[in-house]
């Protein structure tokens, strides 16, 4: 009865069923977060309404557009006339674009009254700031332009095709779609991703070692009471 060896009275913890099912937990937190942070990126890419222009006279050039733009914004910058697509004749603006047309695309719906737009300036050293439309003049002194922003997550990449109309109403059409930006390159995909993953790692290495080095406990024997000594003797 006190034979019992002392590994009889020792409870021997498993460091790495523990360490297992701590890193499973861990990466599983990790991915889940990382896949909602994306999907949050992708979802919230938008063109900005910044709303019509009712002129008395027509924007003659792309100067002319880009200073209005300017002043309209207050910037404290000067604008890039990327490219521009001609509605009427289904051209693009090539010889006088900074960027090429290949980087862009239109789509006229809704009989040219709406357009769907998109770009991708990731390799061209260019961000798209501002998309301007014209409708040209539909009566005296009534030029209508319609001016669109770019929030920070699309100024390379639509990541989509982009809504756009040149009137709320529905009515008048679409003659002039115009890109504007700044110069700029976008920092390699995934950098911030990767900064996580490193932290990550490094969190479960941490808790793999801290696991790896838990001693086993050793309980002392269990008193037998007088309960048991009864139960022995019978």
């Amino acid at each position: 009865m006190f034979g019992k060896t002392l590994a009889e009275h020792m409870v021997i913890t498993n460091p790495m069923t523990n360490m297992n099912n701590v890193i499973k937990r861990v990466t599983l937190v990790f991915t889940v977060g990382v896949a909602v942070a994306s999907s949050i990126l992708v979802t919230n890419a938008t063109i900005v309404d910044l709303g019509e222009r009712h002129l008395a006279d027509a924007l003659a050039g792309k100067q002319a557009a880009i200073d209005f733009i300017e002043a309209d914004q207050s910037l404290g910058y000067s604008l890039t006339y990327l490219n521009a697509f001609d509605a009427d004749d289904g051209d693009w603006d090539d010889a006088h674009g900074a960027v090429d047309s290949s980087h862009f695309g239109t789509t006229m719906i809704d009989g040219g009254v709406h357009a769907n737009i998109s770009w991708d300036l990731s390799t061209t050293g260019y961000q798209l700031s501002y998309v301007l439309l014209k409708d040209g003049k539909y009566g005296p002194g009534d030029f209508l332009y319609h001016l669109y922003g770019v929030t920070p997550d699309e100024v390379f990449n639509s990541k989509g095709d982009q809504f756009v109309t040149v009137d709320n109403r529905g009515v008048r059409l679409i003659t002039y779609i115009s890109f504007f930006g700044v110069p700029g390159n976008p920092v390699p995909e995934g950098g911030t991703t990767l900064i996580f993953l490193g932290a990550g790692l490094g969190a479960i290495g941490l808790i793999r070692k801290t696991l790896l080095t838990q001693p086993c406990v050793v309980l002392p024997p269990r008193q037998k009471s007088r309960r048991d000594f009864r139960q022995a003797r019978v």
